[in-house]
């Protein structure tokens, strides 16, 4: 959450910004963040969040002073041993050391991920990722130990794009995963690779590139991956993306043949990243599609069986769903029903975490407005929106 800090720091952000001779893009490039991020925090419109300070100083080289101007009141943004580096002005070679603690970044990113949300938490992801990256770049690894270390440097990559995407984000979950990707590639690391290229197929298609994201996902088909859950997933890629392009008969389609992919769980040949594709999840994009297509009655049956399949276990995914669910029963005008899911959405608003969910039930009650929808259940939306939003 944002805190109360001292005016200079917005003086001294502007100052060291002019300084480097950087304009608000350039800056908000370097730091991971939106330019209106950085115009906002030079205006006084937004105070910054310790982890935001610490990106800026990064961005700017400027030796933490615009933290400090917010460390005392606020904090540390999370626990000092979450995210383990080693020194930057270490010269050695990167080590074993490093792997473990690439490793301990990962698990502890995501663990903070699964209690408070992807909003800010992007940010030091994203900096961990560059710094480890720029780390090796510099210093190298002890011999034998290269390929390691960028598999795990790419790994932290993977966490940060996600938690960029899942915080909408998006310019900086592409340029990360890109990135990422590269350094996989470089390490040999076909599987994360892989992974990361679902994630931009996944992107692309969700930013309204459907002939991207199927581009991406059939590069990896075409590599013929021995585990079939890999295959599965990137159907499910491509059937989205089908969705997206207008031909909702091949997406349907495609999805069967994905159902068939992922049946029986993971097994030896499926990477552990496989895991989440389960019949819920592909519920939930029979969903989408179904919706895309117009078929109201049809994205609301695929919904609701999303809902009732999904694993108690998967928190986020519980709200994620349901507002899913909501918005297709504001589309066929079951006024009744979305208020009783919003009411359900509401109670599990503290484990949201996620900003998808307020941007969806924000639409979902623009288009009701615009249908017609009663003023009561309206408010519920907007309401349901403002208690989910984790940067609220």
């Amino acid at each position: 959450m944002p805190t109360d800090v001292n005016p200079a720091f917005a003086e001294e952000l502007r100052r060291l910004r002019n300084l480097r001779g950087l304009s608000y893009r350039q800056l908000a490039e370097r730091a991971s963040c939106a330019k209106t991020q950085v115009n906002d925090l030079e205006t006084g419109r937004r105070q910054p969040t310790v982890t935001m300070a610490r990106a800026l100083d990064d961005a700017l080289d400027a030796q933490g002073r615009l933290a400090k101007f917010v460390e005392d009141a606020a904090g540390p943004a999370i626990p000092a041993a979450a995210i383990k580096l080693a020194p930057a002005g270490r010269a050695e070679p990167m080590g074993d050391q490093d792997v473990r603690q690439l490793h301990e970044t990962v698990q502890h990113l995501v663990k903070l991920d699964t209690m408070h949300g992807s909003e800010g938490l992007h940010l030091t992801a994203v900096h961990a990722f560059r710094a480890a990256h720029r780390r090796m770049s510099t210093v190298g690894a002890r011999p034998g130990l290269g390929a390691d270390l960028r598999a795990a440097i790419a790994e932290v990559g993977e966490v940060a794009a996600w938690l960029s995407y899942d915080s909408e984000h998006q310019d900086v979950s592409r340029q990360v995963a890109t990135e990422a990707a590269l350094v996989a590639e470089v390490a040999g690391d076909v599987s994360m690779h892989r992974f990361l290229f679902s994630h931009l197929s996944m992107q692309a298609t969700y930013l309204g590139r459907g002939a991207e994201g199927l581009d991406l996902a059939e590069r990896v088909i075409g590599e013929d991956p021995k585990s079939r859950r890999v295959v599965g997933m990137m159907r499910v890629r491509r059937a989205r993306a089908f969705g997206q392009l207008g031909d909702s008969t091949e997406a349907l389609a495609e999805l069967r043949r994905a159902r068939g992919d992922l049946a029986g769980g993971v097994g030896p040949d499926d990477p552990g990243w496989t895991w989440w594709l389960h019949e819920a999840e592909l519920a939930v994009h029979e969903a989408r599609i179904k919706s895309a297509a117009g078929d109201g009655r049809g994205a609301v049956a695929a919904s609701e069986r999303s809902v009732l399949n999904l694993p108690s276990g998967q928190g986020r995914d519980q709200a994620l769903y349901r507002a899913w669910l909501i918005s297709d029963l504001v589309d066929v005008r079951a006024w009744r029903e979305a208020d009783e899911v919003a009411e359900e959405l509401v109670e599990r608003a503290p484990v949201v975490g996620s900003a998808r969910v307020p941007r969806i039930l924000k639409a979902a009650a623009r288009r009701g407005g615009r249908s017609g929808a009663p003023s009561w259940l309206t408010d519920a939306l907007w309401e349901a929106a403002r208690v989910s939003d984790p940067a609220a």
